[in-house]
């Protein structure tokens, strides 16, 4: 059974989001992109029901994704009244409501998750929580438990490697760079991911510095409409399995 890279070494982070849950805490998950936060909230989910909106631009937005999942209609309603019966229903629900991928967020999207503080548990991901990158949601940081999403070690990414190897996948040399594909991927799991698919289309002499510039350029190349298009999953490997140290 194919596993994803998201989860490989998570078990702790799984286990505390788990007591956060149960104790009902506001919960902030930080990491940079690729670092399996979506990944990690939709695992948890399975478990531990929450509501969960993809997109903070905007009220609108917010209003948009969150009647969708459950299946209403605005007809004329302004954002204001769409806004209001949210609230209402969402303390009714009671149950957590999780805003993933949070950045810049504008004035009226801070207020709206302020005023949910105050009725239900709240979880935010994000990728920086500096006021800078956050937006105004940054007034109100106080008030969650703090959650940082941990790289890759490099034992963890020579194990990764190890498990491609044995499996055939890609080249054996590669378990004489893994220092190298450690650092190139800064223990992301997306990015791993995403070297050792190079890897396994193609051989690379990564034993010069020729062959690894030639690695890195690919997987540039590569990464450039993986960004631009919408990711379903964060950090999937669908041709090998991980070591069996994954969450469950």
């Amino acid at each position: 059974m194919n596993r994803s890279l998201a989860f490989y070494g998570r078990n702790e982070v799984a286990a505390s989001l788990r007591t956060f849950y149960a104790e009902r805490k506001n919960v902030l998950i930080v990491g940079p992109s690729g670092i399996g936060k979506t990944a990690l909230l939709r695992h948890l989910n399975q478990n531990c029901p929450m509501l969960l909106c993809e997109t903070t631009s905007s009220l609108r937005r917010i209003c948009d994704n969150l009647e969708l999942q459950l299946g209403w209609t605005h007809y004329k309603r302004n954002v204001v009244e769409r806004k209001n019966r949210l609230l209402s229903y969402l303390q009714r629900r009671d149950e957590p409501v999780v805003f993933d991928q949070v950045a810049l967020t504008p004035p009226r999207v801070a207020r709206f998750v302020a005023h949910l503080l105050d009725r239900i548990p709240v979880w935010i991901a994000c990728r920086s929580d500096q006021r800078r990158e956050i937006g105004r949601i940054w007034e109100h940081l106080h008030k969650f438990t703090r959650v940082e999403v941990p790289p890759l070690t490099r034992e963890e990414t020579s194990a990764l490697i190890e498990s491609a190897v044995a499996q055939g996948h890609i080249q054996t040399d590669a378990r004489s760079h893994i220092s190298y594909l450690h650092q190139l991927s800064k223990g992301i799991p997306r990015v791993l991911e995403e070297l050792l698919i190079e890897l396994a289309s193609r051989k690379y002499n990564i034993d010069s510095s020729f062959g690894r510039h030639l690695l890195e350029l690919d997987w540039r190349i590569h990464e450039i409409p993986a960004v631009s298009a919408k990711r379903t999953t964060e950090a999937t490997i669908p041709q090998w399995d991980a070591p069996p140290r994954c969450l469950t």
